[in-house]
């Protein structure tokens, strides 16, 4: 049987006479496979120590310690009453620590907060280290579980930090929501205290061992270091955040031993899970791990999603190299299915009623203006003629110094005292565009091309699923990470999916527009186009076929 078949009938073994408790038994299960402790948080009678109760039957033999804390607890109640034979007859300080917590498998510390200084103290070597000092002695505590419950979180200024960051999976517990499972846990006869564990499906010493080794040897890849890295950058940013950063209650903090303890809890999961590299889906139990106060929950929740998707799996795809050919494509298409009949052609441009423009004038702008019909009268030999300015300031043209004027080499130009100038110049005319239809063996090849885009989009497609086939089809099966957490991971995926449905659907809008195409006006556009201006104006637009 492979360890995840066994890991999920056990979860499944411990669930029952149980309700909506799964996530505390599947968390509470990792987190003791990977040495780590699990802190409760909720009012009484939700089924807080039922969880640890359950919890002892996943171990053969497990021996178990719960106890309720109060401000009146003492060391003795916790970690074993002194031994008299002892202090009397070797003058030794030593603990009989059989049946109390230095020799347990599982532990169960209710109200936690309300202990001592010196049980709390003792605590932080335990947890961590799983060693406790008796006496002159250091012994191996053989503690696989450690559960802590309360319906509060530790009081500020009262020295719990430390044993706070001890407790790496945290937890809030609340009552029964669903009516259904609200009747049968107040009706029916089930026995929730009774170990319904087959013993094969029990972990053993010896296994326990192994696995802990083993979890250790599980590959951390680089994309999830690339999201631990996003989630302490956000956590960063929102340390920082206006009235975050001279308020250290909503500041989260994350130890490097914590994010340690993180990192082989991912590990746990993965090895559960029967694979040998943490994924994606593994990172959802950061959520679990980083919050301080219950109001953080929903920041840290976001967060860690936000990292996950950002670095979310990706198939690498080329995307720019076809989009360059429908470019292509389509100028091709629009160059052969056109077809332009131009009218335009160059002519001088009236200017302030009946005047034409010299260019570089003689005189600069004070004689810049020939009237029209001086123009026209031209011919090869001089005249007389006056030239005119505009003023603008009285908004007329007003006549100006006489030159020997003669009709110039071209339609564009005149010669003044000798010397040649040429006269502003337009665009006037007509530009019509037309589509006409493809030659039916071009539209022949034109149906081939997007046959073999299809084709083309077809292979992405292939890819894809291959891809999702081989490297994620694990991710909705992670028994410790709610299946539809898998979205979020899947993101980049779903993305490129619909990143081909639209190209697909660009290459048929194209077929569709040569095929639809009819010998149908297009655009008429009418020009009065200077040289050294861009004003023009488009009439009659009726767009047809592309």
């Amino acid at each position: 049987m492979q360890i995840k078949e066994r890991i999920s009938k056990l979860l499944e073994a411990l669930n029952k006479g149980v309700y909506e408790r799964e996530l505390e038994l599947r968390l509470a299960l990792l987190s003791s496979i990977a040495g780590e402790s699990i802190f409760l948080l909720g009012p009484p009678g939700v089924a807080k120590s039922l969880v640890a109760r359950k919890l002892k039957f996943a171990y053969k033999d497990a021996s178990v310690f719960e106890y309720l804390m109060s401000r009146f607890s003492t060391p003795d109640e916790i970690f074993g009453p002194v031994s008299i034979k002892k202090l009397k007859n070797d003058d030794e300080y030593e603990r009989v620590v059989e049946k109390y917590l230095p020799t347990a498998d599982v532990v169960f510390l209710d109200e936690i907060w309300k202990a001592g200084p010196s049980i709390q103290n003792a605590l932080l070597t335990v947890v961590n280290e799983k060693i406790f000092r008796n006496g002159n002695k250091e012994i191996k505590v053989p503690m696989k579980a450690l559960l802590s419950a309360s319906n509060e979180l530790p009081a500020k200024g009262q020295g719990l930090e430390a044993l706070w960051d001890r407790f790496l999976v945290r937890l809030v517990v609340e009552g029964i929501g669903e009516e259904e499972n609200f009747n049968k846990m107040i009706s029916e006869k089930l026995n929730a205290y009774e170990d319904s564990v087959d013993s094969a499906c029990k972990i053993s010493n010896d296994e326990y061992k192994e696995w802990d080794k083993k979890i250790d040897d599980v590959v951390v890849p680089e994309n999830v270091f690339k999201v631990i890295r996003a989630i302490r950058s956000y956590i960063a940013d929102h340390n920082t955040k206006d009235g975050n950063e001279d308020n250290v209650e909503n500041q989260i903090y994350v130890s490097d031993r914590r994010w340690r303890k993180i990192v082989r809890l991912m590990r746990a999961s993965a090895f559960l899970n029967d694979r040998n590299n943490v994924d994606l889906m593994d990172c959802f139990l950061i959520t679990h791990c980083i919050w301080n106060e219950e109001e953080q929950r929903q920041t840290v929740d976001d967060l860690v999603r936000e990292a996950i998707e950002k670095y979310g799996y990706t198939v690498n795809l080329d995307f720019k190299g076809i989009r360059e050919e429908l470019d292509e494509f389509k100028v091709e298409i629009k160059e052969e299915t056109k077809f332009v009949k131009d009218t335009r052609a160059q002519v001088l441009k009236n200017v302030h009623g009946d005047y034409y423009e010299i260019l570089n004038s003689p005189n600069g702008r004070y004689d810049s203006l020939i009237k029209k019909s001086d123009f026209e009268n031209l011919d090869n030999n001089n005249k007389r003629l006056c030239l005119y300015c505009w003023e603008s300031n009285w908004n007329r043209v007003r006549s100006n110094n006489s030159y020997d004027i003669r009709k110039g080499d071209s339609k564009f130009t005149i010669f003044i005292d000798g010397s040649k100038y040429s006269l502003q110049q337009t665009t006037q005319g007509e530009r019509r565009e037309s589509t006409r239809k493809p030659h039916s063996v071009v539209e022949e090849k034109w149906d081939e091309r997007v046959d073999n885009y299809l084709q083309h989009t077809q292979r992405m497609r292939d890819e894809i699923k291959k891809y999702s086939d081989k490297e994620l089809k694990h991710l909705r099966i992670n028994i410790f990470v709610n299946p539809m957490l898998a979205n979020i991971v899947e993101s980049h995926i779903d993305s490129t999916k619909k990143e081909i449905e639209k190209i697909e659907l660009e290459i048929k809008e194209i077929q569709n527009g040569y095929k639809t195409l009819k010998d149908n006006k297009k655009t008429a556009e009418r020009y009065e186009l200077a040289d050294d201006e861009r004003d023009y104006y488009t009439a009659d637009k009726d767009y047809g076929g592309l």
